[in-house]
């Protein structure tokens, strides 16, 4: 009986079982539901999370634009235009920024309001959803209150030593009606001179026999002995201070200013890998062909053509009147290459030549795209060397002489890598080109790193055009007698930059920040640009910075064209002939100097927005809440 009981427990046991798996089958099912709508959820509400937070960082960033814009005219219309295009720079439309001049209830506060709003796409959602998308809205909010203070000065002379800090002589005006013209020292204005400013602010005497100073809106806004007249007010500057730090790295200046000498940073400068080469196979190509090249020799067209593949070898030595060809893809690797024939073309692939390319016959030379590396380069007799894009590697330095044209065609994120010879790292002779571009008319692909450890020397009727670059940095002195085109970006110079009254000097959104002096002659043509606020390359507003104390002069005249702030607090200046502003770059002309002389024609200046206290009012601009 206990046995029959048993069993029909057992089988009762079976039974429930078999109830408790399709149970857990349905609640399964149902979990599953919920697991997937808890899943599709953290999805979207991830992807809100993401729009939300690039929204509030572009509205943020719109409304600080705008409250700055609107500190400056009190006008609604370049307040709302100043903060859209921050928005349409972030790659959104226009019409998803509403721009509002608002007053906050609490504080009494008035604000520039931003909101931003995108559509995010639903994606696992729409399973749960039949909306497509939906909105995300970020409200940025930056106070517009300013105060009130002297006008923003174009012209501040620092030393208090001399007389006077500002000298002005032969005919010359400086005229400057939105901003001062500030010394620590005094100004002389003699006749026939005239200064136009805002403001005249003096810590000494103004000499002004002839009344040559106008002031507007206020009639005689002229003050004389007046405590701090002028002021170094970049000197704090982060991004300027970062710049001079790079600089000092590499000239082991410690500057007295501040606490740490301003060298707590990584020098900018990258220098060549030095190449070897084992091979013991020479290529000697000339009418009698050795058993390694015969099987590549054709005597009717006097040309060796060699086969895409790996070389390995030592010297490379052609006779006149040779032809060589290297097929690509390869990679070439020699010792040296003597290039006394009529030609040479190296197909596509990594070339490396661990001593010296000597090319001192035949006409031109052609090295397609691959990394390049050179121990050293030698170009002379009016040839030319064509190199494709590719990184660009030379040990030593570059000489080219005798209406040579080298064009080097750095590509996208392509580094320079430049050593030296005797110090010098580019030696431009008269009438040569040398460029940095494929087409060796103007700076076009965003390089890598331009490094330059050596001077930089060019004669005249030359042509030297650099890269656009985030960075170029020249271990040495610059000296030009011929033309050179700048590519924008950041120029860190050990040394003096000197233009020798060559061919045009252009450049533009370029920054240069030295150890040394500038001493700019008028040349053909000068026109020299800071960036303006919305550049990719260089610092906005900064066009030279030095700290030395060495005097610097710089040329003018009808051709002579400036834009930017002149950064020298410690450099006695001399501008001759004039100075006009550029209207590329930031469309303005500022000096922070020592002593400033001016002689003949006319200097225009003007205040740099995007600089630190040269607004027409010292804005109070902040994000609020």
């Amino acid at each position: 009986m206990v046995r029959a009981w048993m069993s029909s427990m057992a089988a009762h046991g079976a039974g429930l079982a078999r109830a408790t798996r399709g149970a857990v089958a349905v609640i399964g099912a149902l979990s599953l539901t919920v697991l997937v709508g808890m899943g599709a959820f953290a999805v979207e509400i991830s992807r809100g999370y993401a729009a939300d937070t690039a929204n509030q960082r572009i509205a943020d960033m719109a409304a600080l634009a705008g409250a700055l814009a609107y500190n400056v005219n009190s006008n609604p219309s370049e307040m709302t235009a100043t903060a859209k295009a921050v928005v349409v720079a972030q790659g959104l439309p226009a019409s998803a920024a509403t721009v509002a001049l608002v007053t906050d209830s609490a504080t009494s506060k008035q604000l520039v309001q931003v909101s931003v709003t995108t559509s995010v796409p639903i994606a696992l959602g729409r399973v749960f959803s039949s909306a497509l998308a939906y909105d995300v809205t970020a409200t940025g909010s930056a106070t517009t209150t300013a105060t009130t203070t002297t006008a923003p000065p174009c012209i501040a002379a620092l030393s208090s030593t001399p007389t006077y800090g500002i000298t002005l002589s032969g005919g010359v005006s400086i005229t400057s009606p939105g901003c001062a013209v500030n010394t620590n020292a005094g100004v002389t204005v003699p006749w026939g001179t005239t200064i136009t400013a805002k403001q005249v602010n003096a810590g000494k005497g103004i000499d002004n026999p002839g009344k040559g100073i106008t002031t507007s809106p206020t009639a005689n806004d002229i003050v004389q002995n007046k405590a701090s007249a002028a002021t170094d007010w970049m000197k704090d500057d982060s991004t300027l201070k970062g710049l001079l730090c790079k600089v000092n790295q590499l000239s082991g200046y410690s500057d007295p200013d501040y606490a740490d000498g301003n060298r707590s940073c990584t020098t900018p400068l990258v220098t060549p890998t030095t190449q070897t080469s084992a091979s013991t196979e020479d290529y000697i190509l000339n009418y009698s062909p050795a058993a390694n090249v015969a099987p590549y020799w054709n005597s009717g067209t006097k040309t060796y053509t060699f086969p895409a593949k790996s070389y390995d070898l030592r010297d490379i030595v052609m006779s006149g009147g040779i032809t060589a060809v290297f097929e690509g893809p390869l990679t070439l690797k020699a010792r040296s290459v003597s290039m006394g024939g009529s030609g040479m073309t190296i197909g596509d692939g990594a070339v490396t030549v661990t001593g010296l390319f000597d090319f001192n016959n035949g006409s031109v030379v052609t090295i397609g795209n691959g990394d390049h590396s050179f121990g050293s380069l030698n170009v002379s007799g009016g040839r030319t060397l064509n190199v494709g894009s590719g990184g660009f590697m030379l040990g030593g330095g570059i000489v080219i002489a005798g209406g040579t044209t080298i064009r080097i065609g750095i590509g996208v994120g392509d580094a320079v890598t430049i050593g030296n010879a005797s110090g010098t790292a580019i030696n431009l002779g008269n009438g040569s080109t040398l460029c940095f571009t494929a087409n060796c008319a103007s700076p076009t692909a965003a390089g890598g790193t331009f490094s330059v450890n050596g001077l930089i020397t060019t004669g005249g009727g030359s042509t030297l055009i650099l890269p656009k670059a985030a960075t170029h940095v020249i271990n040495g002195n610059l000296s030009s007698s011929g033309a050179m085109t700048f590519g924008s970006g950041v120029y860190i110079l050990n040394g003096n930059f000197t233009n020798g009254t060559g061919g045009a000097m252009t450049g533009t959104d370029v920054t240069f920040a030295m150890s040394g002096t500038y001493s700019l002659a008028g040349g053909t043509t000068l026109d020299l640009a800071a960036p303006g606020a919305l550049a990719s390359y260089g610092v906005p507003g900064i066009l030279f910075a030095t700290k030395t104390s060495s005097a610097s002069t710089m040329g003018g005249g009808a051709s002579g064209k400036y834009a930017g702030l002149i950064y020298a607090p410690k450099s006695d200046v001399t501008l001759t002939g004039g100075a006009s502003m550029s209207g590329n770059g930031s469309n303005c002309l500022m000096m922070i100097v020592s002593t400033l002389n001016l002689s003949g024609g006319t200097n225009v200046a003007s205040a740099c927005s995007g600089l630190s206290g040269t607004s027409s009012s010292v804005a109070n601009v902040a994000l609020f809440k």
